[in-house]
């Protein structure tokens, strides 16, 4: 799913009970993650719940960043999904040069997430931002 597509879906809905079933959805579809990824160092800190998000480089020329993630909070399950959309896939250049505040604001996520759950998205943006500087 693109970003265009994400924001149309996400702006179609009504009201912000809504927004929140559709990023539960999102995290519901995502794979699991494998168990052995769950460590302290895969740890995000700053989410009010337990999370956790590893990432890679798979294939060539060039080789492209993948993400996992898993939390036991369902929101915070869908919003690495919205993260997973937006950087896997990307060269870990392009993910650094990704304008997430532009994306947040294209999203309406600020409309819909409470402080704290701002809080956690941030501190697993920044923790794609250090894997990423660390492949690049």
């Amino acid at each position: 799913m693109t970003i265009d597509q994400l924001e149309k879906r996400l702006n179609g809905l009504a009201d912000r009970t809504l927004r929140y079933h559709y990023i539960i959805q999102l995290g519901r579809r995502l794979p699991a993650m494998p168990r052995e990824l769950k460590t302290e160092e895969n740890q995000v800190r700053g989410c009010m719940s337990p999370a956790w998000l590893a990432g890679g480089l798979e294939g060539e020329d060039p080789a492209v960043l993948r993400f996992v993630g898993d939390s036991e909070s369902i929101i915070v399950k869908g919003l690495f999904a919205i993260l997973a959309e937006i950087y896997n896939g990307r060269t870990p250049e392009k993910a650094l040069a990704v304008d997430l505040s532009d994306i947040f604001e294209r999203l309406k996520l600020g409309e819909a997430l409470s402080p704290n759950r701002r809080n956690g998205f941030y501190s697993m943006v920044e923790k794609i931002r250090r894997v990423a500087a660390s492949l690049a």
